[in-house]
């Protein structure tokens, strides 16, 4: 009787060994690669939704999130299907170079978006989106735009777009979400957004090297809309650069021109961080057009790098609340700025004394530096001198008898010969940055006191500086 119960314990004891192992193995053999995909409409829902067109040239833009998440290793690309084009109950068609989408750039981190530019939404199978060759997992924002042309049929127009996931050299399901698409259209006025190189960008660059009609975002109102409303700027986000480091707004200006009808921002301004009232239209809402042009002011404090941000353009009235119209990328290019000005300019780096007499008073000359520095590190200033004053028949003038000190003028900076001193041969720093490498300027003033036995003469050296980080 003992044997049989040792040998039932050492039975169930056995059995639960083995489901044990089985427990730990079990998520083993089920676990699977990880490939979702999320697509958002901005505006929240499950529907990307254009209601109420009301005018015709209209651009209407609505943004999706989408977002995917992978753990496969493989690469793979995010693929556009019409599933049903737009149109109406009664066969009414939504013209495709009328519906397009684009990607926003810079809103994803690894992969390649291949709808920079806008790419009308028909019935072929579009690539919007490859990864890079590690498969990561990645988000995006894609836009979405409708313009009706003047002739469209009135009505309800729906479709459905797929969004598939297709990765490359792997055995992986493909993944797939669909949306549906809602437009109601009763075409009346519009409120037309471009920029004048008809691109979705506007580039100011620092260098002053670019035509200002280039920077030009032009806005005309077709129709009238019959009610006061206005037109609201609002920047997505401070600009910033790869770096990380964020632009001043007040580095970037804009100004109105050309309204008839309305009330326009037409002074040099600066790009708020908040919401801005741009134009306000007049009591009826009448057609208009005008322009607003973009510039930089003041960039000397302002690390280098290029610097991007986002333009968005909306529509406020009593019958429309903050309308998407228009988002335009803003992008301000300050490339590396690290020069040293000398006044005057002296090429051949030679200070001269002309015409010396014994017992004459003493003579002077002035140099002043200049630094333009946007690296945001400290520098230096250094001179070299290279010989004593000398004269063409090999006089030479003692070194104590020349003497170099250097005057503030508003510099940030220190300078290290604030009262007289020596002249040395070879290198002397002269000045050092503040901790920022700010852009900075001073004064050099050299002295030469005259000795009594000084043969009459023409003395010179040759004295170079360089501007050096620290």
């Amino acid at each position: 009787m003992r044997k049989q119960k040792k040998k039932r314990g050492l039975l169930g004891f056995t059995v639960i060994i083995a489901c044990f192992v089985l427990i730990s193995l079990f998520p083993l053999q089920v676990a699977q690669a990880i490939l979702t995909l999320s697509v958002t409409p901005y505006e929240g829902g499950y529907d990307l939704r254009f209601d109420k067109i009301s005018y015709a040239g209209e651009r209407i833009n609505r943004e999706i999130k989408v977002r995917i998440n992978t753990d496969i290793g493989k690469q793979y690309r995010l693929i556009q299907v019409v599933s049903d084009p737009l149109r109406t109950d009664d066969g009414q068609t939504f013209p495709n170079k009328n519906f397009v989408v684009y990607g926003l750039r810079g809103t994803n981190t690894f992969g390649t978006l291949h709808v920079e530019q806008a790419f009308p939404v028909n019935l072929n199978r579009q690539i919007l989106y490859t990864s890079n060759t590690a498969g990561a997992s990645d988000s995006f924002t894609l836009v979405y735009s409708l313009i009706p042309p003047e002739q469209i049929h009135p009505g309800s127009y729906r479709g459905r777009i797929s969004f598939v996931i297709q990765p490359l050299d792997s055995t992986q399901d493909l993944v797939t979400e669909t949306i549906n698409v809602f437009a109601e259209v009763d075409i009346a006025s519009s409120v037309n957004v471009s920029t004048s190189t008809g691109s979705k960008d506007i580039v100011l660059r620092s260098d002053r090297s670019q035509d200002p009609e280039r920077n030009k975002v032009f806005v005309e109102i077709v129709g009238g809309l019959g009610k006061q409303f206005r037109i609201v700027q609002a920047l997505s986000e401070q600009p910033v650069s790869a770096e990380g480091n964020r632009l001043d707004l007040q580095a970037v200006n804009f100004i109105g021109r050309g309204a008839q009808k309305g009330m326009l921002i037409n002074e040099a301004t600066t790009l708020p961080y908040r919401q801005q009232i741009v134009y306000t239209s007049s009591p009826r809402g009448e057609a208009d057009s005008f322009e607003l042009e973009y510039s930089l002011g003041d960039l000397s404090q302002q690390k280098e790098g290029n610097y991007r941000t986002q333009l968005k353009y909306f529509l406020d009235g009593p019958d429309v609340s903050m309308r998407l119209l228009e988002t335009v990328g803003l992008e301000v290019e300050h490339p590396r700025v690290f020069e040293l000005l000398i006044t005057p300019e002296n090429k051949r780096g030679v200070l001269r004394f002309e015409g010396l007499k014994p017992k004459e008073p003493p003579k002077t000359s002035e140099v002043t530096i200049e630094i333009k520095s946007n690296i945001g590190k400290r520098y230096q200033v250094t001179q070299n001198v290279y010989s004593d004053l000398i004269d063409r028949q090999g006089n030479v003038i003692p070194p104590g008898y020349f003497t170099v000190r250097t005057e503030s003028l508003d510099t940030k900076g220190k300078l290290r010969f604030v009262t007289r001193d020596g002249v040395k041969k070879g290198d002397t720093i002269l000045f050092i940055s503040d901790d920022q490498g700010s852009s900075d300027k001073f004064k050099i003033i050299y002295e030469l006191t005259i000795p009594a036995d000084v043969p009459a003469g023409d003395y010179s050296t040759r004295i170079t500086y360089a501007l050096l980080e620290i």
